[in-house]
Protein backbone atom coordinates (compact mmCIF):
# COMPACT_ATOMS: atom_id res chain seq x y z
CA UNK A 1 0.00 0.00 0.00
CA UNK A 2 1.28 3.32 -0.40
CA UNK A 3 0.30 6.16 1.78
CA UNK A 4 0.94 10.09 0.90
CA UNK A 5 1.67 12.91 3.79
CA UNK A 6 4.15 15.12 2.40
CA UNK A 7 6.19 11.99 1.61
CA UNK A 8 5.28 8.34 -0.41
CA UNK A 9 5.66 5.69 2.25
CA UNK A 10 5.54 1.92 1.52
CA UNK A 11 4.80 -1.29 3.39
CA UNK A 12 5.84 -4.69 2.59
CA UNK A 13 3.33 -6.92 3.64
CA UNK A 14 5.27 -9.69 1.85
CA UNK A 15 6.71 -11.79 5.47
CA UNK A 16 4.11 -12.81 8.81
CA UNK A 17 6.49 -10.37 10.83
CA UNK A 18 5.53 -7.31 9.66
CA UNK A 19 1.90 -8.12 10.65
CA UNK A 20 -0.06 -8.79 13.82
CA UNK A 21 -1.52 -12.16 14.65
CA UNK A 22 -4.94 -13.27 15.16
CA UNK A 23 -3.97 -16.65 17.65
CA UNK A 24 -6.49 -19.22 17.23
CA UNK A 25 -5.95 -23.14 17.53
CA UNK A 26 -7.99 -23.72 14.03
CA UNK A 27 -5.55 -21.72 11.98
CA UNK A 28 -2.11 -21.70 10.91
CA UNK A 29 0.23 -18.95 9.15
CA UNK A 30 3.90 -20.16 7.76
CA UNK A 31 5.98 -18.82 5.23
CA UNK A 32 6.11 -21.12 2.22
CA UNK A 33 7.66 -21.28 -1.20
CA UNK A 34 5.25 -22.01 -3.82
CA UNK A 35 6.53 -21.99 -7.55
CA UNK A 36 9.77 -20.31 -6.50
CA UNK A 37 8.19 -17.75 -4.85
CA UNK A 38 7.84 -17.29 -1.09
CA UNK A 39 4.29 -16.51 0.28
CA UNK A 40 2.41 -15.87 3.49
CA UNK A 41 0.21 -19.27 3.79
CA UNK A 42 -3.00 -18.88 5.94
CA UNK A 43 -4.72 -22.14 7.08
CA UNK A 44 -7.71 -22.65 7.98
CA UNK A 45 -8.84 -26.12 9.33
CA UNK A 46 -12.33 -25.46 11.32
CA UNK A 47 -15.13 -22.68 12.40
CA UNK A 48 -16.14 -19.53 10.85
CA UNK A 49 -15.56 -16.21 11.07
CA UNK A 50 -14.57 -13.13 10.85
CA UNK A 51 -12.04 -12.88 14.35
CA UNK A 52 -8.93 -14.38 12.77
CA UNK A 53 -5.98 -13.70 10.31
CA UNK A 54 -3.44 -11.16 9.86
CA UNK A 55 -3.57 -7.52 10.46
CA UNK A 56 -1.64 -4.09 9.51
CA UNK A 57 -2.49 -0.70 11.05
CA UNK A 58 -2.67 2.99 9.59
CA UNK A 59 -2.53 6.14 11.16
CA UNK A 60 -5.53 7.81 8.81
CA UNK A 61 -3.87 11.44 10.43
CA UNK A 62 -0.40 10.02 8.67
CA UNK A 63 -1.38 8.07 5.74
CA UNK A 64 -3.47 7.65 2.55
CA UNK A 65 -3.66 4.41 1.43
CA UNK A 66 -3.36 5.81 -2.11
CA UNK A 67 -2.43 2.10 -3.71
CA UNK A 68 -3.03 -1.57 -2.77
CA UNK A 69 -1.05 -4.33 -4.50
CA UNK A 70 -0.83 -8.42 -4.16
CA UNK A 71 -0.51 -11.54 -5.71
CA UNK A 72 -2.93 -14.44 -4.10
CA UNK A 73 -4.24 -17.70 -4.98
CA UNK A 74 -6.74 -19.96 -2.40
CA UNK A 75 -7.43 -23.78 -2.52
CA UNK A 76 -10.80 -24.55 -1.11
CA UNK A 77 -10.45 -27.19 1.63
CA UNK A 78 -14.39 -28.10 1.65
CA UNK A 79 -15.63 -27.82 -1.79
CA UNK A 80 -18.81 -29.79 -1.88
CA UNK A 81 -20.06 -28.19 1.61
CA UNK A 82 -19.22 -24.83 0.21
CA UNK A 83 -21.03 -24.55 -3.28
CA UNK A 84 -24.12 -26.32 -0.69
CA UNK A 85 -24.18 -23.48 1.24
CA UNK A 86 -22.43 -20.71 -0.88
CA UNK A 87 -23.44 -17.79 1.90
CA UNK A 88 -21.57 -18.94 4.45
CA UNK A 89 -17.99 -19.34 3.17
CA UNK A 90 -15.09 -17.36 2.04
CA UNK A 91 -11.47 -17.25 1.82
CA UNK A 92 -8.92 -15.08 0.89
CA UNK A 93 -10.23 -11.87 2.60
CA UNK A 94 -8.49 -8.45 2.35
CA UNK A 95 -10.47 -6.68 4.63
CA UNK A 96 -9.79 -2.63 5.05
CA UNK A 97 -11.81 -1.81 8.10
CA UNK A 98 -11.91 -2.50 11.99
CA UNK A 99 -13.76 -5.81 11.81
CA UNK A 100 -15.45 -5.77 15.33
CA UNK A 101 -16.84 -1.84 14.56
CA UNK A 102 -16.96 -1.79 10.95
CA UNK A 103 -18.36 -4.66 9.42
CA UNK A 104 -16.60 -6.18 6.21
CA UNK A 105 -14.94 -4.16 3.77
CA UNK A 106 -12.41 -5.12 1.10
CA UNK A 107 -12.36 -8.13 -1.22
CA UNK A 108 -13.12 -11.87 -1.13
CA UNK A 109 -13.36 -14.93 -2.88
CA UNK A 110 -16.69 -16.87 -2.16
CA UNK A 111 -18.44 -19.76 -4.12
CA UNK A 112 -21.27 -18.36 -6.42
CA UNK A 113 -24.69 -20.07 -7.15
CA UNK A 114 -23.10 -20.64 -11.00
CA UNK A 115 -20.39 -23.58 -9.55
CA UNK A 116 -17.76 -20.74 -10.09
CA UNK A 117 -15.80 -18.80 -7.46
CA UNK A 118 -15.68 -15.36 -7.85
CA UNK A 119 -13.78 -12.30 -6.20
CA UNK A 120 -15.96 -9.93 -4.79
CA UNK A 121 -15.17 -6.55 -3.56
CA UNK A 122 -17.80 -5.44 0.02
CA UNK A 123 -18.81 -2.43 1.53
CA UNK A 124 -20.76 -2.28 4.99
CA UNK A 125 -23.72 -0.29 2.85
CA UNK A 126 -24.02 -3.06 -0.04
CA UNK A 127 -26.66 -5.73 0.02
CA UNK A 128 -24.37 -8.66 -0.92
CA UNK A 129 -20.92 -8.44 -2.74
CA UNK A 130 -19.97 -6.26 -5.84
CA UNK A 131 -18.32 -9.33 -8.50
CA UNK A 132 -15.23 -8.07 -10.21
CA UNK A 133 -14.20 -11.69 -11.65
CA UNK A 134 -14.89 -15.32 -11.59
CA UNK A 135 -11.13 -17.12 -10.24
CA UNK A 136 -10.18 -20.48 -10.10
CA UNK A 137 -8.37 -22.76 -6.84
CA UNK A 138 -4.48 -22.57 -6.99
CA UNK A 139 -4.28 -20.11 -9.74
CA UNK A 140 -1.86 -16.73 -8.74
CA UNK A 141 -4.23 -13.73 -9.58
CA UNK A 142 -2.66 -10.14 -9.22
CA UNK A 143 -4.68 -7.51 -7.39
CA UNK A 144 -4.55 -3.65 -7.62
CA UNK A 145 -6.32 -1.65 -6.11
CA UNK A 146 -6.20 2.61 -6.93
CA UNK A 147 -8.05 4.71 -4.22
CA UNK A 148 -8.99 7.91 -5.48
CA UNK A 149 -9.51 10.36 -2.15
CA UNK A 150 -11.40 12.94 -4.17
CA UNK A 151 -14.22 11.30 -5.88
CA UNK A 152 -14.28 8.17 -3.39
CA UNK A 153 -13.88 5.51 -5.81
CA UNK A 154 -11.33 2.31 -5.91
CA UNK A 155 -10.48 0.99 -9.11
CA UNK A 156 -9.62 -2.46 -8.84
CA UNK A 157 -7.67 -4.78 -11.13
CA UNK A 158 -7.48 -8.43 -11.46
CA UNK A 159 -4.83 -10.32 -14.09
CA UNK A 160 -2.76 -13.02 -14.22
CA UNK A 161 0.29 -13.42 -16.03
CA UNK A 162 0.35 -12.17 -19.47
CA UNK A 163 -3.61 -10.84 -19.43
CA UNK A 164 -5.99 -8.63 -17.77
CA UNK A 165 -8.76 -10.56 -16.61
CA UNK A 166 -11.29 -8.11 -14.82
CA UNK A 167 -11.42 -3.99 -13.60
CA UNK A 168 -14.20 -2.23 -11.86
CA UNK A 169 -15.35 0.67 -10.33
CA UNK A 170 -16.97 0.83 -6.62
CA UNK A 171 -17.36 3.96 -4.53
CA UNK A 172 -15.21 3.29 -0.84
CA UNK A 173 -15.93 5.15 2.37
CA UNK A 174 -12.27 6.55 3.14
CA UNK A 175 -13.10 6.95 7.04
CA UNK A 176 -12.47 2.87 6.72
CA UNK A 177 -8.98 2.26 5.49
CA UNK A 178 -7.39 2.49 8.62
CA UNK A 179 -6.09 -1.38 8.53
CA UNK A 180 -6.04 -4.35 6.25
CA UNK A 181 -6.38 -7.83 7.72
CA UNK A 182 -5.73 -10.65 5.70
CA UNK A 183 -7.81 -14.30 6.94
CA UNK A 184 -10.01 -16.86 5.68
CA UNK A 185 -14.17 -16.71 6.58
CA UNK A 186 -14.21 -20.45 6.44
CA UNK A 187 -11.79 -23.88 6.44
CA UNK A 188 -9.30 -23.33 3.27
CA UNK A 189 -5.90 -22.46 2.21
CA UNK A 190 -4.90 -18.71 0.98
CA UNK A 191 -1.61 -17.78 0.23
CA UNK A 192 -0.75 -14.18 -0.68
CA UNK A 193 2.62 -13.00 -1.98
CA UNK A 194 4.46 -9.13 -3.18
CA UNK A 195 2.11 -7.25 -0.96
CA UNK A 196 2.45 -3.67 -1.27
Amino acid sequence: ATGRDLRLSRFDGSVLSAWYRFEREDTEYRMVTVGGSSCIQITTIEGQGHDRGLQMQFDLEIHRVHRIRYRFSFTDSRRAESFDNVHNYGFAYLSLCNLDEDGVSGLMVSPGDDGNYELAFLMPEYEGARSVANVEEDTWYTVTMNFDWATHRVRIGLAIPGRNIGEECFPFEPSLLHRITIYNFSPSVSRYSDME
